[in-house]
């Protein structure tokens, strides 16, 4: 008797042991003697076999193979003395070898008893942080989901798998119970195995070098299942020419399924480089005023106008940058108007925290090579709220000492925009070499705003917008490096400043339309009054009251009668009459 022939042949562990076997046979067979002593003659033998435990096929047949052989009889002594028998031999046919199965009750499989599953499987990429639930990875425009490479140990990879089926209309198709269902996951040298987080059922068990996980799912994955788990897997081997992440996905099971195809779950590997840019303008609001200087006029920097201060930060809090590239921070200054006259000029141009650094063209910085004529600007005090946008008026402080608003009301819907990407302004592009560094850089540049300028071409604005732009690019052969915060834009608000007559002048043209307004709504008014009756006066005939006289012959007249029988009878009816009032 020998059980799983057809297993083992395909190199599978057997799932029986004969319990009437000899010690020197192996677990799936077994060995008895027959003894026929005369023809037709019959005899029976009976061979006991029991089950592993926690067999996980418990769906294929275990088969069953019985081969019949007569036991060759060894010779006697003083055989040639007496006359040999001939031994006996089997016939050829039929064959020596009978086949017979046993068959598993097969639960969950449907009327038919056959299993047909319909595993379907998803996954996507994600991170755990601290106490955290799982996180997925942030999708570019493509959908394609993007790891950042920055400080992350592990990143996670979710897996759902699910058994339902595929015909909701028809569902004893398929979706029946997926025996022996595993899921073998194979893993680059960059994304070894690192653990998982699995539901009881299952069991994931990795190789020495954590490059292939098997994982079995249960026995069976039941009908409408589903199962969600997560594998952890070590970014320690990612380097800066790791592009993508990658993760070969492979289902199986023994129940009838042919759509098993693999998955390869994908994401791309970007490097973010822990740099930002920030910047603020002091004062963010600048005025102008004045009489109208040419350039050959200027004796110092005072003469061009009010002083603005830019600080543009930027910080590292990571690594340094030599094993990644050479990074440079660009800001486009708006040095001209659109006609080419001064704008904002670049009065000096320094680095703090990096005294090494230079940023160039270094002739564009204070190239009329004026001086201050004090050591120190001093910015006359205003009182100014936070942002002109934000207020109905910017206040200032008059020379006579009272405050003023900066602007007219009634003027402020007149703004202009002076950006160099819209073209109402021209840019010089100063660009700041950032060797290694870590913590933060401060670049400052002192500027002062062209007033003459101003004068000449918004002599009727009542503010302009100036934005200055700043950004941070890296050069670099690695070609995934990402930056995020990487650009900044500087407003500076731009107001004339105006003296109190014109400040609370009103134009001619309000006050016309303001009486105008007056004069409709008085005649409207009196229109309604009209046909209300308000105007209409009372006749003296509707004040008096009035009676309607009936002229009654004498002869009927009570009084009449009266004389004529000499009694006088009582009058058995009134009058009431009213004058209207009650």
């Amino acid at each position: 008797f020998e059980a799983d022939t057809e297993r083992r042949k395909l190199g599978l562990p057997h799932r029986v042991n004969f319990l009437g076997r000899s010690s020197l046979e192996p677990e799936y067979t077994q060995t008895e003697e027959v003894e026929l002593h005369r023809q037709r003659h019959t005899d029976c033998a009976t061979a006991i076999f029991q089950l592993h435990e926690n067999i996980r096929d418990k769906l294929r047949p275990i088969s069953l193979s019985i081969t019949h052989t007569i036991k060759p009889v060894p010779p006697r002594r003083h055989s040639a003395k007496r006359a040999q028998k001939l031994p006996p031999v089997l016939n050829i046919s039929p064959s020596n070898m009978l086949h017979s199965e046993v068959n598993f009750l097969r639960e969950g499989c449907g009327s038919d008893k056959i299993c047909q599953s319909n595993l379907k499987l998803s996954y996507q990429f994600g991170t755990i942080p601290l106490n955290s639930d799982f996180t997925p990875l942030p999708k570019d425009d493509d959908g394609v989901q993007v790891f950042s490479l920055s400080n992350q140990r592990l990143v996670v990879l979710e897996v759902t798998i699910t058994n339902m089926p595929s015909d909701s209309l028809n569902p004893e198709e398929d979706g029946d119970d997926a025996h022996a269902s595993q899921l073998f996951i194979t893993l680059p040298n960059t994304l070894p195995y690192a653990g998982s987080r699995v539901p009881p059922q299952m069991i994931c068990q990795a190789n020495q070098n954590g490059s292939k996980v098997e994982c079995d799912l249960g026995n069976p994955v039941k009908r409408n299942a589903k199962l969600k788990f997560t594998i952890n897997l070590s970014t320690s081997n990612i380097t800066t020419e790791t592009t993508e992440l990658t993760a070969d996905l492979q289902l199986a099971t023994i129940s009838e399924q042919l759509n098993l195809d693999p998955v390869t779950a994908f994401a791309k590997v970007v490097i973010e480089l822990p740099l930002s840019v920030s910047g603020l303008a002091r004062p963010h609001q600048l005025f102008f005023s004045g009489t109208v200087k040419g350039e050959s006029a200027m004796t110092s920097l005072e003469d061009i106008g009010s002083p603005v201060d830019l600080e543009i930060v930027v910080s590292n809090p990571g690594k340094a940058l030599q094993t990644l590239g050479s990074a440079f921070l660009n800001v486009m200054w708006p040095n001209e108007l659109a006609n080419g006259k001064w704008l904002l000029y670049p009065a000096s141009l320094k680095f703090e925290g990096q005294p090494e650094t230079r940023c160039s063209p270094a002739r564009a910085v204070n190239p009329l090579k004026l001086q201050s004529s004090s050591a120190a600007d001093q910015v006359v005090g205003r009182s100014r709220r936070s942002h002109p946008e934000e207020e109905d008026q910017v206040m200032t402080k008059g020379s006579d000492g009272r405050i003023t608003p900066a602007v007219a009301a009634s003027e402020r819907r007149k703004s202009l925009k002076l950006d160099c990407l819209l073209g109402s302004a021209r840019c010089v592009l100063f660009q700041c070499s950032l060797h290694s560094f870590t913590g933060q850089a401060v670049l400052k540049i002192h500027a002062r705003l062209w007033k003459s300028s101003f004068i000449e071409d918004f002599p009727t604005v009542s503010a302009l917008e100036l934005l200055i732009r700043a950004n941070i690019t890296v050069k670099s052969s690695i070609k995934h490096l990402v930056l995020r915060d990487s650009s900044v834009q500087i407003p500076v608000m731009i107001y004339p400043e105006l003296g109190p007559a014109d400040q609370y002048w009103i134009p001619w043209w309000i006050i016309l339309i303001a009486i105008l307004a007056g004069i409709l709504l008085l005649t409207l008014l009196v229109c309604i009054l009209w046909k209300c009756g308000f105007f209409r006066r009372a006749h003296y005939k509707d004040k008096l009251p009035q009676y309607h006289a009936v002229k009654i012959p004498r002869e009927l007249r009570p009084q009449f009668q009266t004389e004529k029988s000499g009694s006088v009878h009582k009058k058995e009816w009134a009058t009431h009459w009213s004058d209207g009032t009650l």
